[in-house]
C-alpha cells in the first residue's frame, strides 16, 4: 500500500523495509519499525511473536526509578538547605518538589507512554508498550487504566512484576487482562 492519507490505520507492509516485515500506518505516517509478521500462531499485525527481553524491562524500569530517585535525592537537598534558612522556605521548596515528582510520572508513566508507548528508561532499552492487536501506542487513558490494574495486582507480592517471568510472552498480568504487550521498537 501506499503512504497515502486515505489509507486506513492498520499493519501493512512498507515499500523499502526487508520482505517479511510490517509497520502500522496510524492514518497519517508510519509509527516504529517493521516488524516481523507472525507465523501461524502470533496475532493480528505480526506482534505475538514478538517480545521485549526481561533483561531489557527491567534495566527501563531501573533508568526510570533512578530518574524519580534522584529527583528525590535534589529536592531532599534543596528541602534541607530552604529548611536552614528557614522553615517556610523548606515547606515551600517540598511543595515545589513534590509537585516535580508528581509531574515527572505524569510526563514519562501517562504522557510520553501513552503517545509514543516508550518511557524513558524503554526509549533508551529500544522497547515499547503497544496494544497487542493493533501494535500501537495505548493512548494515555489507557495507560492510566495500566498502572491502576497493575498497582491492584501488584498488592500481593508485586505479583504483577514477577508475572513476566512464569509467562511465555515475558507479560506483566496487567498485560494479559488488558491485551497490552512490550517489544522490541
Amino acid at each position: 500500500m501506499s503512504d497515502t492519507p486515505s489509507q486506513a490505520p492498520g499493519w501493512y507492509y512498507a515499500q523499502g523495509d526487508p520482505p517479511g516485515t510490517q509497520r502500522y500506518w496510524d492514518g497519517s505516517s508510519w509509527q516504529g519499525g517493521p516488524q516481523p509478521v507472525a507465523g501461524a500462531g502470533g496475532a493480528a499485525g505480526g506482534m505475538g511473536a514478538v517480545k521485549a527481553e526481561n533483561g531489557d524491562r527491567f534495566v527501563a524500569f531501573l533508568i526510570d526509578f533512578g530518574i524519580y530517585i534522584g529527583l528525590v535525592i535534589v529536592g531532599s537537598i534543596l528541602g534541607g538547605i530552604g529548611g536552614a534558612i528557614s522553615e517556610s522556605l523548606g515547606g515551600i521548596i517540598g511543595l515545589l518538589m513534590l509537585l516535580v515528582y508528581f509531574g515527572y510520572w505524569i510526563y514519562n508513566f501517562i504522557y510520553l507512554q501513552g503517545t509514543t508507548g516508550q518511557t524513558i528508561g524503554k526509549k533508551m532499552r529500544n522497547i515499547k508498550l503497544v496494544d497487542k492487536t493493533s501494535g500501537a501506542p495505548l493512548g494515555m487513558l489507557m495507560v492510566f487504566v495500566r498502572l491502576l490494574v497493575s498497582g491492584i495486582f501488584a498488592i500481593p507480592c508485586y505479583l504483577d512484576h514477577w508475572w513476566i517471568l512464569v509467562d511465555e510472552n515475558n507479560q506483566r498480568l496487567s498485560d494479559n487482562v488488558l491485551g497490552n504487550h512490550v517489544v522490541p521498537a
